[in-house]
């Protein structure tokens, strides 16, 4: 596919009405929420590269990009939920996890990206803004990755190893969420920043937007999210006969 940058004038604006809204942006309006961003990556997987296209008010088409790398084995790429840093510029970070070349080399790298709207120009700019070592993580180039993200921390592990680890979105600190002595198999999220993760069938933990557990016990449960589905064989096979029970206690005010 190759894109070409040009800039035509838009005699009529036309108002796009977003399909789907997600519950953390609420009915806000973004200055590039006209835009959209496509990825790419080579293989052996050292980098990733993407472009930004779409219209503006005065203007249609491809705006820019960059590459994020080097990598040794780039294995997943996740991003925060667009936020603004004023009218007209809009902030996200970028998180990728590369399983490296060895057992204890993986990494996670994280990128800050800002976007500079104008009637009819994004100004792109991604600074890195650090590359944290996870020497406990099972890793490897044939290690299969998750990751998940909410406001608080960045979440990941590979299926090779029983450590779920937390990177701290703050400061980048790495503390062990939990590990429960077999393998994880999946790592899920919804759109209100709970994660839930399974060490197959025998133990399942849910941690909320703030990082704290919300939940624990048996059974392999996952999350959706209005984005990208949830593909069945990448999770196990529940072995329990109905959801969990209900349940609940009265919160005495304070």
């Amino acid at each position: 596919m190759s894109l070409r940058i040009h800039s035509t004038v838009v005699a009529t604006v036309m108002v796009v009405s977003l399909a789907v809204s997600l519950p953390l942006l609420g009915q806000q309006r973004l200055p590039d929420s006209t835009l959209f961003t496509i990825y790419n990556t080579n293989q052996p997987r050292t980098q990733i590269e993407f472009s930004v296209c779409g219209s503006l008010p005065q203007s249609e088409g491809c705006y820019g990009g960059g590459g994020l790398g080097p990598f040794t084995n780039a294995c997943a790429i996740v991003q925060s939920v667009p936020a603004p840093l004023n009218i007209n510029v809009v902030l996200r970070y970028i998180y990728v996890l590369d399983t490296g070349s060895s057992t204890g080399g993986a990494t996670l790298t994280a990128y800050k990206r800002t976007d500079t709207i104008t009637p009819s120009f994004d100004t792109i700019r991604v600074t890195t803004v650090a590359v944290v070592p996870l020497p406990t993580l099972v890793a490897g180039p044939s290690a299969t990755c998750l990751m998940a993200q909410n406001p608080a921390y960045v979440y990941v592990a590979t299926t090779q190893g029983s450590n779920l680890l937390a990177v701290n979105k703050e400061d980048f600190s790495v503390t062990l969420a939990d590990d429960n002595g077999l393998n994880i198999s999946a790592l899920t999220a919804d759109s209100y920043g709970f994660v839930t993760a399974d060490w197959g069938t025998q133990f399942n933990e849910v941690f909320g937007p703030n990082g704290g557990v919300q939940s624990e016990g048996g059974g392999a449960y996952f999350m959706i999210n209005p984005i990208d589905a949830i593909y069945l064989a990448d999770v196990p096979p529940f072995d329990r006969p109905s959801s969990p029970k209900v349940g609940y206690s009265l919160k005495i005010a304070k």
